[in-house]
């Protein structure tokens, strides 16, 4: 993650296998590795996935990029308390919709090359 954001780039920190007590030993080692922006991936229908993202949220992530659920709260949170960002992962027009109406700054569309989460369309169309 800290050599992606070194680099230019934005790395991301998949916390879906983590629990609370490792993503935020992770996200403090990322930060001891580089001033430059990075985030952090909650998939917020999995198990502990909202403990995670809070957990982002106490550590001010600077992006949390979330998929699979409701973030306003992130979003409210996020805004609020330090000026962090959400980028929301979505795979339709609707979930896009949805996701910005709960404050979410960019989207990341996604097609079926994502595990087939994204449906039967290709990102290329989408």
């Amino acid at each position: 993650v800290a050599a992606v954001s070194n680099a230019g780039g934005v790395g991301i920190l998949a916390t879906g296998p983590l629990t609370p007590t490792q993503t935020r030993h992770a996200i403090r080692e990322i930060r001891s590795r580089t001033t430059s922006p990075f985030g952090i991936g909650t998939t917020l229908l999995m198990p502990g996935a909202s403990e995670n993202a809070k957990v982002a949220l106490e550590e001010r992530v600077p992006i949390v990029n979330i998929s699979l659920g409701k973030g306003d709260w992130i979003a409210e949170r996020a805004h609020g308390e330090y000026g962090g960002k959400v980028l929301a992962t979505v795979t339709n027009r609707k979930h896009a919709q949805s996701a910005i109406e709960a404050g979410a700054d960019a989207l990341m569309v996604t097609g079926h090359e994502a595990a087939a989460h994204g449906g039967g369309v290709a990102s290329l169309v989408v």
